[in-house]
């Protein structure tokens, strides 16, 4: 049995996709497999599950769910997967292989990538690591929202995944064929700085000079009016290289995106 939960929870039972019918199983699985193999409270798949509002009796209710769960698999043919759910003294464990789960795939690619020292290398792997999306964790859903830790820290790593990404296809010049699509994902994290810094990096050198400064304008009316704060000096400098068209922006000159370690 493989689980994959970057994107709608599906169970891959002998090679073919199958997605549980009922919503809580989906995310009582996800988030299990999620901390394969270790346990994951009862209190703790409430809350994800249930949020502020939890029903009446709610460990009946969640000891219900995974039974339910538990039937699930069995009625799609996955032999001894319903096993593999093992209940606790205070919880549940998912026993199952690392990497039969795609988001434990995703961070073994994401930390081989950093112990490459070839950008092309780097830049495949990398890919190969975000292919592996195919939308939200999870789906999107839970009542915790993406602000509960255990879903932020996933979808923070995949967004530094693609800040490294772009930041290689950057110095193997590829600036022209990711602008568009790295303007598209920066524009829906405006806190993130490295995306900001990659986009306008790469609307300057594809001779995008003025969009470049419209991003800058923009993040620096979005971060004044949302949070009060001004853009980080990186930011200030880099537009002002650009409106200067200063040489040390041009991909031969001194990578403007290294940073103190």
């Amino acid at each position: 049995m493989e689980v994959r939960v970057l994107g709608p929870v599906e169970v891959v039972i002998h090679g073919a996709p199958v997605r549980l019918a009922k919503r809580q199983h989906r995310l009582i699985l996800g988030v299990l497999a999620i901390e394969a193999n270790r346990n994951v409270s009862s209190g703790r798949l409430i809350e994800l599950l249930w949020g502020d509002r939890p029903p009446a009796r709610p460990r009946a209710v969640l000891h219900s769910r995974l039974s339910e769960l538990r039937a699930a698999l069995r009625a799609l043919g996955g032999g001894t997967a319903h096993r593999a759910i093992a209940t606790g003294d205070d919880g549940y464990t998912l026993r199952i292989p690392k990497r039969m789960v795609d988001a434990h795939r995703f961070f073994e690619l994401v930390a081989s990538s950093r112990r490459i020292g070839s950008d092309p290398q780097v830049r495949d792997v990398l890919r190969q690591a975000l292919d592996l999306w195919r939308g939200p964790v999870l789906g999107g859903w839970s009542p915790a929202g993406p602000t509960d830790p255990l879903l932020g820290s996933l979808e923070s790593a995949r967004l530094t995944a693609a800040e490294d990404l772009y930041e290689a296809e950057l110095r193997l010049g590829n600036h022209t064929s990711i602008a568009d699509e790295l303007m598209a994902l920066s524009a829906t994290h405006p806190t993130r700085d490295r995306l900001t810094v990659a986009v306008m990096l790469a609307l300057h050198r594809a001779g995008r000079s003025a969009e470049a400064a419209s991003v800058y304008h923009q993040r620096r009316v979005w971060l004044s009016t949302e949070l009060g704060v001004d853009p980080a000096p990186e930011l200030k400098r880099l537009h002002v290289a650009v409106l200067r068209h200063d040489p040390a922006l041009d991909l031969t000159g001194p990578d403007p995106l290294d940073r103190p370690a």
